[in-house]
C-alpha cells in the first residue's frame, strides 16, 4: 500500500526536528502522526529510532517489529531492532537482527561490529568466525580486524589472528637472543645506580646513608628483521615476539602502563596485542634504535636514550649506521645528539613503522618507566636513574665540542612559566625578586641546545624549578651554586643527585612548605627561604 500524501508530508518536519536534536519534539509529532496513520511503515521506523535514541529499548523493539510487519524495507528498522535486543541482553536475537542489518546496509561499520560482538556472546567464537569473515568480505575495514583480534585476545585465543593484528608474546632482548642461540655484540658489567637523599635548605641533614641499586647489564646487539613503530619502544620480531626490557622487568614490569603507545591494543603479563595494520611499514637495511616512549621529553631523552650511546658505540657497526629517532623530536634533542655522535639521522614517519634488515639496540641502564599503574608497588628510588659513567660520557663528549669559557659570572633563573605542569605558583613574585637582584630570567625551551650548554657553563648561580632543564647542570662549573626549587617530596631526585655529587657538583633544594603527593603537581616556594639559600655560603 502506498503511503498517503498526508503521511508523507509529515516526514520532512519530523526529520528536521531529529537533525536539530529536538528529539522530544520529534517524538511528540511522530506519535501524533502514527495515531493518524498507523499503517505507515516510515513513521513506525522513525518512532522506533526515536525510542532507541531516548533510551527506551523495549518500546523501540516493539515499534521496529511493527515497522517490519508493515512491510518496511528500511534497514534502519532492522538495525534498531538489533540494537534494542542488544541493549536488553537478548543476544541471540540481537545477533540475528544485526547480521541481517549488516547485509542490508553493507557499509555500516557499527552494524557489522555489533553483529560480530553479539554472535560471540550468544554462540561463541566458532559461530562468530564465519560472521566476521562474511562481514569483513563485504566491508574490509581494518577496524573489524582490530575488533576480531581484540575479542580473541580477551578470550585468551591467540591463534589465527586476523591480518594486521598480532598477539605477540613479550620477551626481553637478552631472553630472545638466548632462545635464538645468539649473543650481544657487546655486553658489560651490571650497572650501578647511586642513591643519595638530596639536602633540603633549612632542614636537618638527612641521616639516610648513601647507597646504590642494581641496574641492568648493558649490551649492544643486532636484531635481524625487526620492526619498530612510531613512538613505541616495542620491537616486533619476525617470529612474532615483542621485545622490551622495561615491560618484562621481573620485579616491576607488570606495573608499566602504556596507554600512549598507539601500537598496543591490549596487554597482559605475558603478551601484547599489536595493531600493525594501521602503520605504513617502510623497509631499511639497518639502523640504531634511539626511538621510543617519551623520547620527545628531555627528562627521558637524556638519561634513558642518550645514556645508551656509551655502550651502543661499542657495537662494531655503530659508526656506519644511521640512528633512528621519532619524527616529532625537538630540534634541541637532535642538536644534542649530533654533538655526541656524527651518525646520520633517520626519522620514523608519523604513524609509520620501519622494518630493519638489521636493528642495533642497546639496553636501558635500569628500570625507567614513563607511566605506572595507579596501584603500582614500585619504590621511588626504582623509578629511573642513570649511572655516573653515562653522565660523565655525555659531559666529556659535549665539553670536547663546546669548551667552557674562562669566566663564570652570570646569575640565572630558569623559568617554567610556559610549561603545562609542575608550575611554580608564585612564579611572578620570584621572577621579579630575582630580576631585581641581577638574575637573568630565561626560558630554556626557547634556546638552542648549544645556548643552554653555554648558559650553564657561564653561570655562577643557577636557580631552577624542578624540571628536565636541570639535567644540563652537568655542564656548569663545579663551584657554581645550583639551587633547585621543588615540592616538599623530592620523589626520584635521589638517583640524579647522587651521580651529580660523584661528578663533583653540589646542589641545594629549596622546597615548598606543603607536602604534595604527586610529582607533577604545582607548588609555591617561600621567597624568604629562597633568598636565604642564595645568600648562604657554599658548602
Amino acid at each position: 500500500m502506498e503511503p498517503s500524501s498526508d503521511a508523507v508530508s509529515l516526514r520532512e518536519p519530523i526529520a528536521n526536528l531529529v537533525n536539530e536534536r529536538r528529539l522530544k519534539d520529534a517524538m511528540d509529532l511522530c506519535e501524533s502522526a502514527r495515531s493518524a496513520f498507523p499503517l505507515d511503515p516510515w513513521l513506525a521506523t522513525m518512532q522506533a529510532y526515536l525510542f532507541l535514541t531516548l533510551g527506551e529499548s523495549q518500546k523501540a523493539s516493539l515499534a521496529a517489529t511493527d515497522a517490519l510487519s508493515l512491510g518496511s524495507e528500511d534497514p534502519l528498522a532492522v538495525l534498531v531492532l538489533g540494537v534494542a535486543h542488544r541493549n536488553r541482553g537478548r543476544h541471540a536475537a540481537a545477533a540475528e537482527a544485526l547480521l541481517t542489518a549488516s547485509r542490508l546496509w553493507p557499509d555500516r561499520l557499527d552494524a557489522a561490529t555489533m553483529a560480530i560482538e553479539e554472535t560471540v556472546i550468544a554462540h561463541g567464537f566458532d559461530a562468530a568466525r564465519p560472521v566476521f569473515e562474511e562481514v569483513f568480505a563485504r566491508l574490509p575495514d581494518h577496524a573489524l580486524e582490530v575488533l576480531w583480534g581484540t575479542l580473541l585476545f580477551d578470550a585468551d585465543l591467540h591463534a589465527d589472528m586476523p591480518p594486521g593484528v598480532v598477539s605477540a608474546p613479550l620477551m626481553s632482548v637478552p631472553a630472545w637472543l638466548a632462545r635464538a642461540g645468539s649473543a650481544p655484540a657487546f655486553a658489560g658489567v651490571r650497572e650501578t645506580i647511586l642513591l643519595e637523599e638530596p639536602p633540603v635548605f633549612g632542614d636537618p641533614p638527612s641521616d639516610l646513608p648513601k647507597t646504590s641499586l642494581p641496574g641492568y647489564v648493558p649490551y649492544a646487539c643486532t636484531l635481524p628483521g625487526a620492526t619498530i613503530f612510531a613512538k613505541s619502544s616495542l620491537v616486533l620480531m619476525p617470529d612474532g615476539s615483542a621485545l622490551n626490557d622495561t615491560i618484562t622487568d621481573e620485579r616491576f614490569g607488570r606495573f608499566i602502563d602504556i596507554p600512549y603507545d598507539t601500537a598496543v591494543l591490549r596487554r597482559d603479563d605475558e603478551r601484547v596485542l599489536l595493531d600493525v595494520g594501521k602503520y605504513r611499514i617502510e623497509e631499511i637495511e639497518a639502523g640504531v634504535m634511539l626511538s621510543g616512549w617519551a623520547s620527545e621529553h628531555f627528562g627521558h631523552w637524556v638519561p634513558e636514550y642518550l645514556a645508551r650511546l656509551s655502550y651502543l658505540e661499542r657495537h662494531p657497526r655503530f659508526a656506519e649506521l644511521p640512528i633512528i629517532v621519532d619524527s616529532d623530536m625537538p630540534d634541541q634533542h637532535l642538536e644534542y645528539l649530533s654533538l655526541l655522535v656524527p651518525n646520520r639521522i633517520v626519522r620514523i614517519p608519523p604513524d609509520g613503522a620501519l622494518r630493519c634488515g638489521e636493528l642495533v639496540v642497546g639496553s636501558p641502564s635500569t628500570f625507567f618507566p614513563v607511566l605506572l599503574t595507579a596501584d603500582h608497588q614500585v619504590p621511588e628510588e626504582n623509578q629511573g636513574g642513570v649511572p655516573t659513567h653515562s653522565l660523565r660520557f655525555i659531559q666529556e663528549r659535549i665539553e670536547r665540542r663546546l669548551p667552557p669559557p674562562a669566566v663564570q659570572d652570570r646569575k640565572l633563573y630558569l623559568s617554567r612559566r610556559s610549561r603545562a605542569w609542575r608550575l611554580l605558583l608564585n612564579e611572578d613574585e620570584i621572577s621579579a625578586a630575582l630580576a631585581a637582584r641581577g638574575f637573568e630570567v630565561l626560558l630554556p625551551e626557547e634556546m638552542t641546545f648549544e645556548e643552554q650548554v653555554r648558559m650553564f657553563q657561564s653561570a655562577k648561580v643557577v636557580v631552577a624549578p624542578s624540571g628536565s632543564s636541570v639535567l644540563n647542570a652537568m655542564f656548569a662549573a663545579k663551584d657554581a651554586k645550583l639551587i633547585v626549587l621543588s615540592q616538599r617530596g623530592l620523589f626520584t631526585w635521589g638517583t640524579f643527585y647522587a651521580p651529580m655529587r660523584e661528578l663533583g657538583f653540589d646542589m641545594t633544594f629549596v622546597c615548598s612548605d606543603e607536602e604534595t603527593g604527586e610529582k607533577h603537581s604545582n607548588y609555591a616556594i617561600p621567597l624568604a627561604t629562597l633568598l636565604a639559600a642564595i645568600e648562604a655560603p657554599a658548602g
